[in-house]
């Protein structure tokens, strides 16, 4: 290595050469004075703006864009460095001059630990007009190159664009990183910055750009675009958080898959991070078959103690529904397969679909779920969220839905007692305003539990469906607390069993679906039952024999009620007819005498058959006494 060449001790400030003899940041004659600079580096006018780093590795406090600066370019290409490329450790990156500056780190990484560039101290990425783009060496490639943040560094104001390659990731322990990355950890922080991710491009799914969070870094009020999936079967672009690391106040649309089977974009929270205030907007899939954007809590490694989990904390979340026939909708999931993930008191919204004929995966959607059976006893729950199911916007499409459910591992059945619960959230589910379109849903399936919490469904108007609260398997209706307007309805007719309790019922009109005969599915209220206008309708399934009674109701209060404040429909012909005995409610269906509306019905009938009949006989008997009538000549008027 020449004297020109030999990389400069440490050591002061210095400016790119306006007449620069190589590209290459580490060869001091192309700084002046001839020193490869370690305080601050200043780029201003120069004949050549494109500069790599290779070999050595620099440390910098500082990287100035002068006014005259041109819009330059600096590239990183080493892979896997023992040591970063650039190391930043004092005020960052700036740019005082109206040239856009362009940041490419196309590389190939083992880990964001073995960043190419790394900002330490309180270093600053910059502002709006530097660009950072990461991804692999070519677009053929594997894998990408890194950039890490730590201390309290931060991304500033500053763009990203994070990449994958078309290459297959590599296999083993040393598979890399599944494209470029963007790293923070410690008390870094995102600040401002605008990150957009993007997913695979080849046929190994595995491998997307990704942002992650680690330790106790912050998204802060830094805004993502995940974008989605474009390759069958391949992931949209990522957004990780694990360990403490925490969303703050970041914004994160995560849009759907461009063609069939690709995944949409996803921001993950694992290990104890949580979402902090943050905005997340999970949008549908764009093609037939693909599926929506996503964010879960816990469905990542690694595992941790069974009282533990990720949290949405206050956030406010989107689940948007599809606008285009098999568009998967947006979806948050809530996975006990690593933690136990909680809603906290986030708003969580989840759109219906605009799309008739379309299954309840084309709506907006939010799973709590368990996977079974479990190493560790892993509950998601929904905390003390507020959970909106929203209308569909069109006849026939389905509702925005909130489920609760176990699955099992391998299409096997998933073995009890343990489900997911609705904790002490508040979850309405709306009904349409589109005749025949779809109300929102919320569903306890397996061995779930609705816990303490309130359970709203409203009805529809202008014929749209009313709102819905299903109960079916093994669930639990614990102390929840439901309430029923119009046409919403209450579904426990899939209950498996004899009895669905819960703690309170208030309807205002409003429909229980049941099951009677063998066996009945009676609704148990612990403590109180109110209906406050209209009747409680109960709508019957089921093979029943005529003039048996059946239980369907049980509640402490039912005294201050009377049988006609109860309503059903009529199996095989008889019809249902309603009486209270001590805390019970229970229906006959036929039997002697019939139902009480049947007879008046008849009673009425016959007195109205006998009002018409005496009127004929007085009309005819008035007319026969009359003179006959002289023909009239009847004239057409003239065309």
């Amino acid at each position: 290595m020449s004297a020109s060449t030999k990389p400069a001790a440490a050591g002061g400030n210095a400016t790119w050469s306006a007449q620069a003899a190589s590209t290459d940041w580490n060869t001091a004659a192309n700084w002046s004075p001839a020193s490869v600079p370690t305080g601050t580096a200043t780029l201003g006018a120069t004949s050549k703006a494109s500069i790599t780093f290779i070999g050595s590795s620099a440390t910098v406090q500082e990287i100035v864009f002068s006014a005259q600066a041109p819009a330059y370019t600096l590239t990183f290409t080493d892979s896997d460095p023992n040591t970063p490329a650039l190391t930043i450790s004092g005020a960052g990156c700036s740019n005082a001059g109206t040239a856009s500056q362009q940041i490419v780190v196309a590389a190939t990484a083992l880990k964001f630990t073995q960043a190419q560039i790394k900002f330490t101290g309180a270093a600053s990425a910059g502002g709006p007009n530097i660009t950072y783009r990461v991804g692999p060496v070519n677009p053929t490639a594997h894998g990408g190159g890194a950039i890490e943040f730590c201390d309290t560094s931060t991304a500033g104001k500053a763009n990203f664009i994070v990449l994958t390659g078309s290459g297959p990731r590599q296999k083993g322990k040393d598979s890399g990183l599944p494209g470029g990355e963007v790293g923070f950890s410690d008390k870094s922080n995102a600040g401002q910055a605008t990150f957009t991710t993007y997913g695979t491009t080849g046929t190994d799914g595995d491998t997307f750009g990704n942002v992650v969070f680690h330790i106790s870094s912050s998204a802060a009020q830094a805004t993502f675009a995940n974008m989605g999936g474009t390759a069958s079967g391949g992931d949209g672009g990522n957004s990780q958080f694990y360990d403490n690391a925490t969303a703050d106040g970041a914004v994160f649309n995560n849009y759907g898959g461009t063609v069939a089977k690709a995944n949409g974009g996803d921001v993950a929270f694992d290990g104890t991070a949580n979402a902090g205030k943050a905005v997340v907007h999970n949008y549908a899939a764009t093609a037939s078959g693909g599926y929506g954007g996503v964010v879960s809590f816990n469905n990542n490694a690694p595992s941790i103690p069974a009282n533990q989990g990720a949290t949405a904390e206050n956030a406010t979340i989107h689940n948007y529904g599809a606008k285009a026939a098999a568009q998967g909708g947006g979806h948050t999931a809530f996975s006990g397969i690593f933690g136990s993930g909680t809603a906290g008191k986030a708003t969580i919204i989840n759109h219906g679909s605009a799309v008739s004929g379309l299954a309840s995966s084309e709506s907006g959607h939010t799973t709590f779920s368990v996977q079974t059976p479990q190493t560790a006893l892993y509950v998601p729950s929904a905390d003390h969220a507020t959970i909106f199911n929203l209308a569909s916007a069109a006849s026939g499409a389905p509702g925005g839905i909130t489920t609760f459910t176990n699955y099992g591992f391998k299409n096997s059945l998933p073995v009890g007692p343990n489900g997911p619960t609705a904790g002490n959230a508040t979850i309405l589910s709306i009904g349409a305003v589109i005749s025949g379109a779809g109300g929102g849903a919320t569903v306890f399936a397996r061995w779930s539990n609705a816990g303490n919490a309130m359970l709203l469904a409203y009805g529809g108007q202008f014929g749209g469906k009313g709102g819905s609260i299903m109960f079916q398997d093994y669930a639990s209706g614990g102390a929840a607390a439901v309430g029923l307007t119009g046409n919403a309805t209450l579904d426990i007719s899939g209950v498996i069993g004899s009895a669905l309790t819960i703690e309170q019922l208030s309807v205002y009109d409003g429909t229980v679906i049941t099951r009677v005969g063998t066996p009945t599915i009676c609704l148990a209220i612990s403590s109180q039952l109110s209906i406050s206008g209209g009747a409680l309708n109960f709508q019957f399934s089921g093979t029943v024999t005529p003039g048996q009674a059946y239980t369907v109701l049980t509640a402490p209060n039912l005294a201050s009620y009377t049988a006609k404040q109860f309503t059903g429909n009529a199996i095989g012909g008889n019809a249902a007819r309603f009486s209270i005995s001590g805390n019970t409610v229970q229906v006959t269906f036929g039997g002697s005498g019939g139902s009480t509306k049947k007879s008046r019905a008849v009673k009425a009938a016959k007195k109205v058959v006998k009002k018409v009949v005496k009127t004929v006989v007085k009309t005819v008997a008035r007319n026969l006494a009359k003179k006959p009538a002289k023909n009239k000549t009847v004239r057409r008027k003239k065309a």
